[in-house]
């Protein structure tokens, strides 16, 4: 086993809409082992899980408490300084009058973490008189699981490990439940990490795209050009390559209506459509022949 899949060994994924279960993959073997203390799932909806239990919003005290944990999660395990985090959860206030309230909700999350208190303060959540942060050997996150398995599967890729790469970015694309933190899409902290998962599932999912392409599923291919287009409708190249999945499908009906939407969008950019990538002509056709 390369270097690069057996960094990704395990992952948390969700077994079902209530609980979680850790996933093993020795050469492609899956074996299911005790679920992780603490699992968070912040692809699509927020999710806590202590021992694969989920845990209901009613645990939580405070509303800020919980924005807390989520602002430590898009840190991705940094140490983020206290007034950043006095900023975000409480703009425009005097940080000087903060410090306890940072306090409280902190004590919050640890409470709400580990509730029986099994565990140093500082386990799950370490902070000093500077900064915070989130412990994530103790925690597992589903988008940090996510782009590691996304950047092992692309590295393979580099390498030329079609075979092995297939594996980890079907992994990562199952991986990948919905953009994160979807409850807090205004949110400036959340933007960063949101924006790194979704190119980086754009980026698997083509490379699943093309494989499917190659192997002849061609209505695989339609399937991840589809969520492509759906993460980014200006994605000249996923268009294109959705049209001439859907051809090579026999699709030919939805391949002219996705066509039409693709030059529709071209023309909001005040731009030419490309010709419409017939299969099996020699010429393209334009779109005043469609």
């Amino acid at each position: 086993m390369s270097a690069a899949v057996a960094s990704i060994r395990y992952l948390v994924v969700p077994a079902s809409g209530h609980s979680y279960r850790r996933t093993l993959r020795p050469n492609g073997a899956t074996l299911r082992a005790r679920a992780p203390a603490v699992a968070i799932r912040s692809l699509g909806a927020f999710r806590l899980f202590r021992d694969g239990v989920p845990v209901s919003t009613s645990a939580w005290q405070s509303k800020k408490a919980r924005t807390l944990l989520k602002i430590l999660i898009a840190r991705r395990g940094r140490s983020t300084p206290r007034e950043l985090l006095m900023e975000s959860l409480w703009p425009e206030q005097d940080p000087a009058r903060l410090a306890n309230r940072l306090s409280v909700a902190l004590a919050t999350v640890r409470a709400v973490l580990d509730p029986d208190k099994r565990r140093t303060a500082g386990y799950f959540v370490a902070a000093d008189k500077d900064s915070v942060q989130l412990d994530l050997n103790h925690v597992e996150v589903d988008a940090d699981a996510f782009l590691r398995s996304a950047h092992a599967g692309l590295a393979l890729v580099r390498r030329g490990s079609m075979h092995e790469a297939a594996a980890v970015l079907g992994e990562a694309e199952r991986l990948y439940a919905g953009d994160f933190l979807e409850e807090d899409r205004y949110e400036d902290w959340a933007v960063d990490l949101r924006e790194e998962a979704r190119a980086s599932y754009v980026a698997v999912a083509r490379m699943l795209a093309e494989r499917a392409l190659e192997a002849g599923d061609h209505d695989s291919a339609v399937g991840y050009y589809l969520r492509i287009v759906e993460k980014d409708c200006w994605d000249e190249d996923a268009h294109l390559r959705l049209v001439s999945a859907l051809e090579r499908a026999g699709r030919r009906g939805e391949a002219r209506r996705r066509y039409r939407a693709y030059a529709s969008r071209m023309g909001e950019l005040d731009l030419p459509a490309a010709p419409f990538p017939r299969v099996g002509l020699k010429e393209p056709v334009a779109l005043s022949a469609l």
